[in-house]
């Protein structure tokens, strides 16, 4: 499986998926997409809020959005360490959609994971979102690769590049 190492995050993906990534101010968003409408992303945020205070800003995005939400807390949370999550439930163009949400404040960011889609994508895609979850380290955990001879360090990671670019 491809792996993104970037932004003091890794994951791995799986093969075939579009991955991009979006710089929205200190503020950085990877998206990846399946080949349908259902998608993962993750939001790291340096102004690093509370776990609990970033979920609710994501959750009050979606209630503007979205003014029949069905909110869901449990105990099934898919990132490492302390976390604040909810699962959400929507009608979206006549169809129902879910979407899972997972904040966690680290020493250099807050992140926040999100998986989103029609129910029965979300249904097919269950078990690989929740991989690529399960798979989120932090470059703080993990010894810092040796970077590969004549590999240019001094550009952005694009979604072939394995190498955090820090």
């Amino acid at each position: 499986m491809p792996e993104c190492r970037a932004d003091g995050v890794v994951f791995v993906y799986p093969e075939g998926w579009d991955l991009s990534r979006e710089e929205h101010g200190t503020d950085v968003t990877w998206h990846l997409q399946t080949d349908g409408s259902a998608f993962w992303s993750l939001t790291l945020l340096a102004s690093r809020p509370t776990a609990e205070d970033a979920l609710e800003a994501v959750l009050d995005a979606f209630r503007q959005e979205y003014p029949d939400l069905d909110i869901y807390t449990g105990p099934d949370l898919a990132l490492p360490g302390p976390v604040a999550g909810c699962d959400l439930d929507f009608v979206y163009v006549d169809l129902v959609n879910s979407a899972r949400i997972r904040a966690e404040a680290t020493s250099a960011f807050t992140a926040i994971v999100i998986y989103q889609g029609e129910d029965r994508e979300v249904a097919q895609y269950r078990e690989q979102f929740e991989a690529i979850s399960r798979s989120l380290r932090y470059s703080g955990d993990l010894p810092d690769p040796e970077p590969e001879p004549g590999h240019d360090h001094d550009g952005g990671c694009g979604p072939g590049c394995d190498h955090d670019h820090g």
